[in-house]
């Protein structure tokens, strides 16, 4: 699979929503309210899958202290699932087609444990070069200002247990979630996009 997005588009998301805008000023809000509750199933369900377990799939995530560090669960981001509407501000006009509407997972511990390849970076591989202001002394992984890494077996060994728990194949949770639900969304958003836009169709002839 090459693509985890699928999209709604329409060809000019922002002329649309200015339309809407002049006809009546909260048509274009109640627009993207009804997008949230379309999408909302989907979202409810993708968060059920991930807090099903195994939570933590590995050892090494559990839960730590720091409210940012990227274990499993720190303050139920793990499973937390966001919603994301795009505003008519925000469209890049240059693009004809725009998605309109996505789902979002931020925790770093859920986009590992649901993405890490099957095949790990080879042991003894060094990785790049990156800033690290601590660094003063020249060793074969730190340079002044600088440092990089070995990777080790330890990355081979995780995405062996991910495999085992998680099954196999990345995305290992969200994407089958979400397949299930998107074809349903899909349909609803087309209806109430083609709804929106004779709105703004019969509107606009009242004044032709």
């Amino acid at each position: 699979m090459s693509d985890y997005r699928a999209e709604i588009v329409v060809s000019d998301l922002k002329r649309m929503i200015r339309q809407l805008n002049e006809i009546e000023g909260d048509l274009a809000k109640t627009m993207r309210s009804e997008w949230k509750e379309i999408v909302e199933p989907a979202r409810a369900r993708l968060s059920a899958v991930l807090k099903a377990g195994p939570a933590p799939p590995l050892s090494g995530m559990r839960r730590r202290g720091s409210p940012v560090s990227k274990t499993w669960n720190n303050r139920g981001q793990s499973s937390r699932v966001f919603t994301q509407v795009r505003s008519g501000s925000r469209v890049i006009s240059q693009m004809r087609n725009q998605t309109v509407i996505r789902m979002l997972i931020k925790s770093p511990a859920t986009i590992i444990a649901d993405m890490a390849k099957k095949r790990a970076t080879p042991s003894g591989t060094k990785t790049d070069w990156y800033v690290y202001p601590n660094a003063t002394s020249f060793t074969e992984n730190q340079k002044p200002g600088f440092r990089r890494h070995t990777v080790t077996s330890q990355g081979e060994i995780m995405i062996e247990k991910l495999n085992r728990r998680w099954s196999g194949t990345p995305s290992r949770k969200v994407w089958p979630s979400a397949e299930k639900s998107l074809p349903d969304v899909r349909d609803k958003l087309e209806q109430n996009l083609s709804s929106q836009i004779k709105t703004i169709n019969r509107e606009l002839e009242k004044y032709g």
